[in-house]
């Protein structure tokens, strides 16, 4: 550690704050964070950061099973040093001594001397019992980790399957990549992989895909600066073919930063007139920087798809896909956050976006066109209820096309994945048909 870096467990505790106090996202928070901490203190910082968030209930419950008194809502960076340490105990693998000393060290850069104490005491007592006797599971939410009307909300919608969904969600997600098919084969990096020392493994779906074994900075691996791969989930990699984009054909791309699916579509079918909207600004710049790397090229604009209509190329899409903002409920093992963050009136909310999204992106749709609607929710209200009222609306004009797969759950309207199959994000897809002249099969 640098003479400049604070005690890397007193920026546990401030990046958990900013989290779970003060609402902030995981992703912003670690970026600002990782600049503050030393080199050798970056992994650790991550693990315990996700750590806490993946076990933010039971961390709690514990925490208030030790206590005399509640923690002062004015002390709350004081709690977070506590459960970050509590979880060091109980779901890392640091010398239990390094874990109390250094937890106790923290309060001083924390400005909560007095503190010290407290935390020593908590952290010791913690070492005095097994985690069971710790841990009360008195409801829903401590013995899954999460809030309760996500798995009300998920226990309605899979009866059978919410409890392989919830542990899913606690797991840690793989870093999977997309090969560039333009640039090489997934063989042939994955031989690239090897001589490197890297274990992978092809994904079981999509072609192109492939796990690592360990995770990796993408600046750790071959040639990502070259364009050969990018890095997406294997679910989000089942997008571009179930869109069948042919040479020629105009397509959009409707809510496209940071790019992994509208690049993915370039490297599909790269002779398509492709155009990639999003309303982020910053987010765009990513997406044009992703085109650079890969070596490919397309129309990037700026502006809200459900403005579209105002757009001058309003009427003239053959393939749209619209990833529509959602819950993101299917991402939670890599966004433990959401957790924290979402709130039921969101998914109504949602609800209303992706309802206008879809209405605003049929009306840029030419007859026999076809729309993909994804999400990356497992929530019905945010995916077949969507479809469900949207073809209510527009009856004389959409129909729903089979995505006849073999992954995911066939659903009314569509394909469900959920978290944990294949290793896979949950992911939602619709297929839909703008009615018109048919299409000819030859």
């Amino acid at each position: 550690m640098t003479d400049a870096a604070p005690p890397i467990r007193a920026l546990v505790a401030d990046v958990l704050h900013d989290i779970i106090v003060n609402g902030n996202s995981l992703d912003h928070a670690l970026e600002q964070a990782r600049s503050c901490a030393a080199n050798s203190n970056v992994a650790f910082l991550q693990e315990s950061v996700y750590g806490v968030l993946r076990n933010y209930y039971a961390l709690c419950s514990t925490l208030d099973g030790l206590l005399k008194r509640a923690i002062k809502p004015r002390d709350a960076p004081l709690k977070m040093l506590i459960l970050a340490g509590l979880n060091e105990l109980l779901n890392m693998t640091t010398a239990p001594y390094a874990a109390v000393d250094q937890s106790v060290a923290a309060c001083d850069a924390l400005g909560r001397r007095w503190a010290k104490g407290l935390v020593n005491g908590i952290l010791r007592a913690t070492l005095r019992q097994t985690s069971n006797a710790l841990t009360r599971v008195t409801s829903d939410e401590i013995k899954w980790n999460h809030p309760a009307w996500l798995i009300s909300d998920l226990a309605r919608d899979w009866p059978q399957q919410y409890p392989a969904i919830l542990i899913a969600n606690n797991q840690h997600a793989p870093l999977t990549l997309r090969v560039n098919r333009l640039r090489g084969s997934r063989e042939g990096y994955l031989e690239l992989l090897c001589r490197a020392g890297i274990a992978a493994t092809p994904t079981l779906i999509a072609p192109m895909g492939i796990h690592l074994v360990k995770p990796h900075s993408v600046f750790e691996l071959p040639g990502f600066e070259a364009g050969l791969f990018s890095v997406q989930d294997e679910a989000a990699q089942l997008a571009a073919p179930l869109l069948d984009c042919h040479p020629g054909q105009r397509v959009l791309d409707a809510c496209a930063a940071p790019g992994g699916k509208a690049t993915h579509l370039l490297e599909q079918a790269p002779d398509i007139e492709l155009t990639a909207l999003d309303c982020d600004p910053k987010r765009q710049q990513l997406l044009a920087a992703n085109l650079v790397r890969l070596r490919l090229s397309c129309a990037v604009m700026v502006g809200d798809a459900a403005q579209i209509a105002n757009h001058p190329a309003h009427g003239n899409y053959e393939r749209i896909l619209l990833d529509a903002p959602c819950s993101a409920t299917g991402v939670i093992r890599r966004h433990p956050d959401i957790k924290m963050h979402r709130r039921p009136r969101d998914i109504s909310e949602f609800q209303v976006r992706q309802l206008s999204l879809l209405s605003a992106a049929w009306s840029c749709l030419v007859p026999d066109g076809q729309l993909l609607y994804a999400t990356c929710s497992v929530l019905a209200a945010e995916n077949d209820r969507v479809i469900e009222q949207f073809m209510t609306a527009n009856s004389q004009s959409a129909q729903s096309v089979s995505i006849s797969e073999e992954w995911g759950i066939g659903t009314q309207f569509g394909r469900q994945i959920l978290p944990g199959e294949h290793a896979m994000d949950g992911f939602y897809y619709a297929l839909l048909r703008k009615a018109g002249t048919a299409v000819s099969s030859s």
